[in-house]
Order: structure tokens, then C-alpha cells, then sequence
């Protein structure tokens, strides 16, 4: 029977994000439901069905440009009303935590118009100097969480309005549930949790990327599962479901591949024209997506310096997320500003799928020897799916599924020789001692649609008797 169902994809604009928008679009409408994409941008969605021949009869997209509007009562609105009526609001959307932050605003606002600019400005100045020196204080950083819980968050409240908005658009036919593509930077205040249970929401659940009891099993679970209108989710690493069944019983869990795009361009890309004519005949190294600490980018320099430029080129192509570094900022600047002969440094994001696909199939070895990750990645399924090797971390899950699967090698994330004995050895061999087809058929788009079946027979059927946290 056909469902209808609402993706949310609260940031666009991300390569891995945009592909799951694409990929799980794709896996609800072969197993005949209809999609209503609701994200900032479609993430080339549309395009990939026409291109894959898929019936797009039943799927639309709502922009949030489309789906914005304001809230019946904005703060402008609020200050027309009296100071009781003001207050009595607040304590209805936002409970004891709203008002209290109110009262700590007033001071401060009339403080502000009795203090001149220039004196306001050394405020400033002072205040942020003592914010970085009172947040190195766990009493402050608790502090800070307990009064903004969702500061730096993305809200629920927003996304919710989004969704109902787009009910309207087209309609008014409510989903039969709202599938969350990305829960990791979501809210869990009470006011967002407050949105997540209005009755005009209904079902939802949502993909967790790194869950939090499994990284930290003494951990608070998310809170966001804690909504009444919670049905559970979905997780790409191993034990996270069973971790959370156990914790919630009331909810269903599920362990889902961690597909991948594997679409090619009819065309070479220029970058990957560029780093095949820079190697010549030279084993190419490819370090591409998000250039951040946790990829090893540091120790991956320090292999370029040791590696034998005449044999090994290497390629680091994405956006750098300069800040992330830290004190090593001015090394990988200096890096990037004056790169060896035998490294192609490209700072910026690949915005076609099919590009970063075809530049995968056009190198020789896929680097990811991350630093203290733990997590799936789809990486090993587009090296699997494009016929790459790759090399990752020891004692890592991604380490781990590239030697049980025969997909690559591992080697230790901090021993620059390993790394570079194991680019020797990936370089030397060929493509029938490696066993990409096992890894590639586990988290296939078949596989997906198989997960999503199973999920929306548990998360539409009636909800559970427990919705606390157990254990």
C-alpha cells in the first residue's frame, strides 16, 4: 500500500547528505511509495531519477525558501501584548528555561542603552575575552548548556514548520511519516522536542550517523527519541540498533547499508585530466571530500615527505575546513601555498556527484587513514563500487570492514613507513586480488530498499508501550 513520506534534509549543499536525499528518494519510490523531498536545495534529486529512468509521478520537493513563513506569534508580535500575556506565552512554548533567560536579557538590553558606544564596545571586547577564558570551566560549560541547550544546533522547530508548511503545499495531505536525513546536529531542548510532539506532526524517525550510547555507552540518549511521535531510525555502524532497542524499547532500531552514488560523468572532469597528466605514469594517491583533522591530514603530509616522489603522486581534493586545525593551520597553509611536484591540491567542493565519482575511478589507490573515527563511511562503498583500493585506519570500523571484505588495506593511523609499505603494496596489486563485489552488493541500493521496507512496516504499525529510556 502506498505511504506517503516526507524526507527532511536539514543541510543541503553536503555531498553526503545531498547523495542520501538522491539515493533514499530513489529506494522509496521503486518500493512504490510517494516522496515529498523537503530541503533547502534538491540536491540534483530530480535529475538523478530522470537520468536512472525513474517514475517521478509520485515525487515532489519543497524548497525551504517554498515552506518559510513566520511564526504565528514572532518576538516583534510579543511586544504588542502585556507583560503578563508575554509571559504566559513564553511559559507555554518554553517552560521555566525561556523565562529565565528573558530575565537574565532585561538587564542587559537597558544596560546597553545607558552605556555609551565607545564603552559598549570595550564591553564587547572584555566580555569575549572572559567567555574564552570562563568556557575552559566545566561549571561555565554546563552552565551554558542548561540555559541554551541548542545553541549552535539545528532546530526542530524550524523543520517541523517547514514540513507542516509543506503539507499545505501540497494539498494538505499529511505524511504517513517524516524521515529525518540527518539527526546528528539536530536540537533535543525542550522547545524542539515540544515541536516534535504536536499533535499535527505524526510519526517520524531519522538516520543517526554517530550514534551517542554507542560511542558512549554511559551517555543520555538523544532526546529527540524521547517524543512521543518518535517510531525510532536507522544506523550505518554495527550494535548501534541493539544498543538502542535495549535502551528503548519502545522504539524499532535498524542497521542500514551506507550506500553510495556511483554515477560517472560522460566526461573526464578537468581535475582529474589535470592530476592523470601531473602523474604520468605514477601510482595516484587520492585524498578527496572534507579536508579535516579527523581524515589524518597531518600525518598524510608527513607520508607525502617521506613517500618516493618518482613512484607516488598524491592528490587532495575538497574543501578545506581551515579553522578545524588549529595550531597546524599555518603548516597546511604553507602546504597548500607551496605544494612538492608530486602533490595536486584542490581547496574546493566537488558540487557534481558524478565528477567526484569519475575522479575516484581515475586514481589508483583511495586514501583514508582517518584519526580517532570510529564510524561507517561511504568511501568504502564508492572504492568498492568503482573498483578502487582503498587503504584506512587499524583498529577502526572502516579498518576493519576493508580487511574483512578484501576491499584494501589497513595500517596504523600514526606510523608514517606502515602507511607508506601499504601504498606499495596496494600499488603492486591488481584488480583480481581484491574482492570488491561482496562489499558493494552489502550496501547497494537493493540492500537499502530491503531496510526501508522492513523499517516502514515497524514504524507505521501502532507505537510501543515503553517511550523512556531504560537500563
Amino acid at each position: 500500500m502506498m505511504k506517503s513520506i516526507f524526507l527532511v534534509n536539514a543541510i543541503s549543499g553536503q555531498g553526503h547528505l545531498d547523495s542520501y536525499a538522491r539515493l533514499y528518494s530513489r529506494a522509496l519510490l521503486e518500493l512504490g511509495h510517494r516522496v515529498v523531498l523537503v530541503a533547502a536545495t534538491d540536491g540534483g534529486t530530480a535529475d538523478y531519477l530522470a537520468r536512472n529512468e525513474i517514475d517521478r509521478t509520485h515525487y515532489s520537493f519543497v524548497a525551504f525558501s517554498e515552506a518559510s513563513s513566520p511564526r504565528p506569534l514572532v518576538d516583534g508580535t510579543r511586544g504588542q501584548l502585556p507583560l503578563r500575556a508575554r509571559a504566559k506565552l513564553v511559559w507555554r512554548e518554553e517552560g521555566a528555561l525561556g523565562i529565565l533567560r528573558r530575565l537574565i536579557r532585561v538587564p542587559v538590553r537597558i544596560g546597553k542603552r545607558l552605556i555609551p558606544e565607545s564603552a559598549r564596545l570595550q564591553w564587547r571586547m572584555l566580555k569575549r575575552t572572559a567567555f574564552v577564558y570562563l568556557s575552559q570551566f566545566r561549571a561555565m560549560q554546563a552552565l551554558r548548556r542548561v540555559l541554551f541547550p541548542d545553541a549552535g544546533r539545528l532546530l526542530f522547530t524550524t523543520m517541523t514548520r517547514y514540513v507542516q508548511n509543506a503539507v499545505a503545499l501540497q494539498g494538505g495531505e499529511r505524511p504517513d511519516l517524516v524521515f529525518f536525513l540527518y539527526l546528528d546536529m539536530m536540537a533535543e531542548g525542550p522547545i524542539n522536542i515540544a515541536a516534535l510532539d504536536a499533535p499535527d506532526h505524526g510519526p517520524w524517525a531519522g538516520i543517526r550517523f554517530h550514534p551517542r550510547l554507542r560511542e558512549s555507552p554511559a551517555a543520555r540518549i538523544e532526546r529527540y527519541f524521547e517524543s512521543r511521535n518518535a517510531r525510532g531510525g536507522v544506523f550505518l555502524v554495527p550494535e548501534a540498533d541493539k544498543i538502542y532497542a535495549k535502551a528503548m524499547p519502545g522504539l524499532k532500531f535498524l542497521l542500514a547499508p551506507d550506500v553510495a552514488d556511483l554515477e560517472l560523468a560522460a566526461q573526464l572532469p578537468s581535475v582529474a585530466k589535470e592530476i592523470r597528466s601531473r602523474a604520468a605514469d605514477r601510482t595516484i594517491i587520492l585524498q578527496v571530500g572534507t579536508i579535516a583533522p579527523h581524515k589524518g591530514i597531518m600525518m598524510l603530509l608527513d607520508v607525502i615527505a617521506k613517500a618516493d616522489p618518482q613512484r607516488f603522486f598524491f592528490a587532495l581534493v575538497g574543501e578545506v575546513y581551515w579553522p578545524s586545525f588549529g595550531d597546524d593551520e599555518p603548516k597546511l597553509r604553507n602546504f597548500y601555498a607551496q605544494p612538492p611536484e608530486n602533490v595536486f591540491t584542490y581547496d574546493r567542493y566537488m558540487a557534481e556527484e558524478r565528477d567526484y565519482n569519475s575522479l575516484v575511478a581515475a586514481c589508483d589507490v583511495v586514501y583514508a587513514v582517518y584519526a580517532g573515527f570510529n564510524s561507517s563511511s561511504n568511501s568504502l562503498t564508492k572504492a568498492a563500487g568503482l573498483r578502487r583500493p582503498i587503504l584506512a585506519a587499524k583498529n577502526s570500523l572502516m579498518g576493519e570492514r576493508v580487511v574483512a571484505h578484501h576491499i584494501g588495506l589497513a595500517a596504523a593511523n600514526d606510523n608514517v613507513q606502515e602507511i607508506i609499505a601499504a601504498l606499495e603494496r596496494l600499488a603492486a596489486i591488481k584488480d583480481d586480488g581484491l574482492s570488491f563485489n561482496e562489499y558493494a552488493d552489502r550496501h547497494s541500493l537493493g540492500e537499502l530498499k530491503s531496510v526501508l521496507a522492513k523499517g516502514l512496516s515497524l514504524w507505521l504499525a501502532e507505537p510501543g508501550t515503553s517511550r523512556s529510556p531504560t537500563g
